[in-house]
């Protein structure tokens, strides 16, 4: 195996890991040329071990991959990036020796570890024109949501009961999303296609970031007359290296809630709750 192919087999892999079966999809997926900034064909190049990308195209490579730039993946494919233009691993055995952290537990990382393989496992991605389909209005988005997170079958008396849409909105959702291929739905009945998966966040590129932006107003207005669980407030200074590092850590803690999560629940003695966290930088004023 030759050095671009050591790491197109590496990439390959991270790839299936992220839950894409096949490099056409994951390309189309993802936004295709606009976020990759190549050809499907210099892509399929990649992972054939037929060249090398540029070194500054790995940061959009992973960012579609949805891996963070800390993460145990991002660790492996720039490793393998290098082994790659090194011919041996020999230098990077220098790297190997993790530095002392306080802040950096062992059983922590472990623990975070274990849990993205599970989440991986369990992963399915949606297509641009489903993500489309779900922000393309408020009901949709809503009624998609609850269905995603709750086992077996729910009326449309149950859907509008929850949501407070009338049961004609609900109709009308519910054979939108039975179109795209997200629920199946019979009657006045309907359950997720994806039941016992999770569905992977979309990847930050910028030709995902429309739809990012109409989940977040969606998302926004839901939470306007919701109620309010808990939430936590804490100003730190950091620089970026260490922002970053936390940042891994906080996606990591979001993810771990779908280790709690159960759909199967009673739906009497359960809800469904969102899990938001935002970072903000509030000095200096920009």
């Amino acid at each position: 195996m030759n050095n671009a192919k050591f790491f197109g087999s590496v990439l390959a892999k991270i790839r299936k890991d992220q839950g894409f079966p096949s490099a056409h999809q994951f390309f189309k997926g993802v936004g295709g040329s606009k976020s990759l900034g190549m050809a499907f064909m210099s892509y399929w190049d990649l992972e054939r071990g037929k060249k090398l990308p540029k070194s500054w195209r790995l940061k959009a490579i992973m960012a579609s991959l949805g891996i963070g730039m800390h993460s145990a993946e991002a660790q492996t494919l720039v490793r393998a990036y290098f082994q790659a233009l090194a011919g041996s691993d020999e230098l990077l055995g220098v790297l190997s020796v993790p530095i002392a952290s306080g802040a950096d537990l062992p059983s922590r990382e472990l623990a975070e570890a274990a849990t993205q393989k599970a989440l991986a496992q369990l992963g399915v991605n949606l297509t641009m024109d489903q993500w489309a389909l779900r922000v393309r209005d408020m009901v949709t988005h809503v009624c998609q949501s609850y269905l995603a997170n709750t086992s077996g079958w729910v009326t449309v008396k149950e859907l509008s009961e929850a949501t407070k849409f009338s049961p004609a909105a609900v109709k009308k959702a519910l054979k939108a999303l039975k179109d795209g291929g997200l629920v199946d739905f019979s009657k006045d009945k309907a359950r997720t296609l994806f039941e016992g998966k999770v569905i992977q966040l979309l990847p930050l590129t910028p030709a995902t970031a429309p739809i990012r932006m109409a989940l977040r107003k969606n998302w926004d207005g839901w939470l306007e007359n919701s109620k309010r669980i808990g939430s936590k407030r804490r100003t730190i200074r950091l620089n970026k290296e260490n922002l970053g590092q936390y940042r891994q850590h906080l996606d990591n803690a979001i993810n771990l809630a779908e280790i709690y999560a159960n759909p199967a629940e009673d739906r009497k003695e359960s809800a469904v709750y969102l899990v938001d966290t935002s970072i903000f930088q509030v000095f200096p004023k920009e």
